[in-house]
């Protein structure tokens, strides 16, 4: 017996969502039937208009095009539900009542590597799963054995389990919360496979610039670019009304680097910045290229030996993200990990910072304890009384071990606190004082190693109590008094800091409460358009500028979620609708134009852009078809790919000019183990070829 469908006509349907209807008990109303009729909105199917009359008719436009989308993609992940991870389930318990709502702990995912060189499976929120009591190995099976399995849909992964944890028997689990679409229990009892599609469907006044500036802006753009920036900031200075601006950014015309210098002169002056992209690949991409001009800026941080990262924030699933070491620490979850090592009570400052500055200041007192306990100890060893006394490691050795010890986790602490709190959020003088303390810890440790220092006159120097005005002034006399003020100096900033932070940072002990300071002192925030749902529920202060990178790849309907977080002003909008559009599956969809970009929109409707007119990548013979069909001949070719080493040709060739139309006509495409992509053998070799060639030409040059 099938699933029952829902019965319900495509205007039911809209008037349901449209009243915040939940969008996965449409999806959990399908039957098989409903996901493999491509019909099945199709009746009612409406083209998405240019303009609306309400708020309301703008989004309900959506809702059709959206839940056809899902069911081919749902419908795409079925097909291949027999290469799909599975697992074993342990245990199951309904969490509430009066919802369908479960935990759910599995053993280990099978076939997790289905897909060849991508990453293995995890499980993530919004995954869809088929439960079922026996596992499917295709369609078929699902149709027949209707009543033996149901769809669920995590909702949350266990705060202590994001990774397989390994139970005391050896064997790994994995706990979740699931959202099914009908009791388990009606499947039976004994339920006891879970089957995942890897490809899981996801539900888814204005002041003016200075004139210094503006200087400092156009130093390294060209006019077009220079302009885009400089109108974009101006933008996000008005306060009476509200701002967008589409950057037109054609291929190799630097939209990249456009968008790189406005985020750097937005953190400048310090407009609270959400940066959203449309995939992993292409966010990692930004926030790479703003760190990127961070590091290689000759502007002097107020920090001085430290680069403060604390108030740039890049969030979402690492695995996808691909942190790399070059972006780690803007990370979030790398930045809480140390962040915690910080915070913490027994390993962080307020550990290290006090036993440092009491090691300094009764270091004395410290080894007379020392040499207490080593005779005492000898003597309790020691049956022959006659044993000569033992061997007292000098005070000089004591100290410049101890002091090594104690000082590397304050170094450690400072240069992490340093990265990854922001300046607004610690002060000023904090960071002033933590870069002064390291590079007068680096200065007593040197002093305290020279190899003519004496152990008898460092115990008599260090027992002294001399006023530090005197040991300052004489401090040119020999390293002794000013290896003494250094000391005293490094216990008074250590105090001070100890005390400030503390101050501070009163509460800052807990994970989720290092979570919370991360967003509070972000000023610019990275992650995909999907993932900045998260921030609806994330306690900070409401973000006032909304930049979206490849915004032309970007359903419009995807813009809407971000663009909807309180608080909101302004918007910029990088893109080119000539270039690749959003993907969508499904044909009813794509005939009523739910793939249409937002940049793509107002582009339509008139609203004016900032054309970046001049391409660095291209030889002329290439650009000039692309720049005559699609940009009405407005692109200038930059002088660099005009001059003659630009012309270099390997091989001589017609066919390694500048471009060749190659016809393989014994080629043929065929599907790709996984089922879903193409590929074409006899081309594949063609090109190795190619390579082959021009890599002995190169060789021989």
């Amino acid at each position: 017996m099938m699933m029952e469908g829902s019965g319900l006509s495509p205007d039911d349907v809209n008037e349901r969502i449209a009243s915040n209807a939940d969008f996965l008990d449409m999806v959990f109303s399908w039957s098989i039937d409903d996901i493999f009729n491509d019909h099945f909105y199709s009746e009612k199917f409406m083209q998405i208009p240019d303009s609306f009359e309400t708020v309301m008719e703008y989004f309900s436009s959506f809702v059709q095009p959206l839940l056809e989308e899902t069911r081919v993609d749902l419908r795409s992940s079925l097909e291949i539900i027999s290469r799909a991870p599975y697992a074993e389930i342990v245990s199951y318990d309904k969490i509430k009542r009066d919802r369908l709502l479960y935990s759910v702990q599995i053993d280990e995912w099978r076939n997790r590597y289905n897909d060849r060189g991508k990453e293995p499976y995890k499980t993530l929120p919004g995954d869809i799963f088929v439960l079922a009591k026996s596992r499917p190995e295709s369609i078929y099976d699902l149709q027949v054995l209707a009543q033996t399995w149901v769809l669920a849909s995590v909702t949350n992964i266990s705060k202590n389990n994001s990774e397989d944890e390994i139970d005391d028997d050896g064997s790994s689990t994995t706990s979740f919360k699931v959202l099914s679409s009908r009791d388990i229990k009606e499947i039976d009892d004994s339920c006891s496979s879970l089957f995942l599609d890897h490809n899981s469907c996801e539900s888814s006044n204005c002041s003016i610039l200075s004139e210094d500036l503006c200087m400092e802006i156009s130093s390294s753009l060209n006019t077009s670019q220079y302009e885009a920036v400089v109108t974009s900031l101006q933008a996000t200075q008005c306060e009476h009304t509200s701002q967008v601006q589409l950057v037109w950014g054609p291929p190799g015309t630097g939209k990249t680097k456009t968008l790189g210098t406005l985020l750097y002169f937005l953190r400048r002056l310090n407009v609270r910045t959400l940066i959203c992209a449309p995939t992993n690949v292409a966010i990692t991409e930004v926030a790479s290229r703003l760190l990127e001009l961070i590091m290689n800026s000759s502007e002097t941080d107020s920090v001085g030996t430290f680069d403060s990262l604390g108030d740039i924030l890049l969030f979402g699933n690492k695995d996808r993200l691909r942190v790399g070491s070059n972006i780690e620490d803007i990370y979030l979850d790398y930045r809480v990990k140390r962040l915690t090592e910080c915070f913490a009570p027994l390993t962080g400052w307020r550990s290290c910072f006090p036993s440092l500055s009491n090691f300094l200041e009764d270091c004395v007192s410290q080894y007379n304890v020392f040499t207490e306990n080593e005779m005492i100890k000898a003597k309790e060893q020691s049956i022959d009384e006659s044993v000569t006394a033992p061997q007292i490691e000098p005070f000089l050795t004591f100290v410049r071990n101890r002091f090594k010890a104690a000082a590397q986790p304050v170094r450690r602490c400072i240069f992490l606190l340093c990265t990854h709190i922001s300046t607004s959020c610690i002060g000023d003088n904090n960071f002033k004082f933590m870069n002064h303390l390291i590079n007068l810890l680096k200065s007593f440790e040197k002093l305290l190693f020279q190899s003519e220092l004496r152990s008898e006159e460092l115990l008599e120097l260090f027992s002294s109590r001399e006023d530090e005005d005197s040991l300052v002034d004489g401090a040119g006399l020999n390293n002794m008094p000013l290896l003494e003020a250094h000391r005293r100096e490094c216990i008074s900033i250590l105090r001070t800091l100890q005390q400030s932070l503390g101050a501070l940072f009163p509460n800052i002990m807990s994970k989720e409460s290092t979570i919370e300071l991360c967003f509070k002192m972000a000023s610019l925030i990275f992650c995909t358009a999907s993932s900045s749902y998260k921030l609806y529920t994330t306690p900070m202060e409401p973000l006032s500028l909304l930049v979206i990178d490849e915004a032309a790849q970007l359903k419009e309907c995807e813009s809407a979620i971000p663009l909807q977080l309180p608080g909101l002003r302004h918007a910029v909008l990088f893109g080119d609708e000539y270039q690749l559009p959003a993907l969508v599956k499904s044909e009813l969809s794509k005939n009523a134009d739910f793939g249409r970009s937002l940049f793509q929109r107002l582009s339509l409707l008139g609203w004016p852009k900032h054309l970046l007119n001049v391409q660095y990548r291209m030889h002329p013979a290439i650009s000039s078809f692309p720049n005559a069909e699609f940009y009405l001949k407005q692109i200038l070719d930059a002088s660099s790919v005009r001059s003659k080493c630009y012309e270099r040709q390997y091989l001589p060739a017609l066919m390694y000019g500048p471009y060749s139309f190659i016809n393989v006509s014994e080629g043929r495409e065929e599907v790709d183990d996984d089922g879903r992509s193409r590929r074409n053998m006899v081309e594949a070799v063609v090109v190795a070829k190619m390579l082959h060639n021009l890599y002995k030409s190169m060789c021989k040059d």
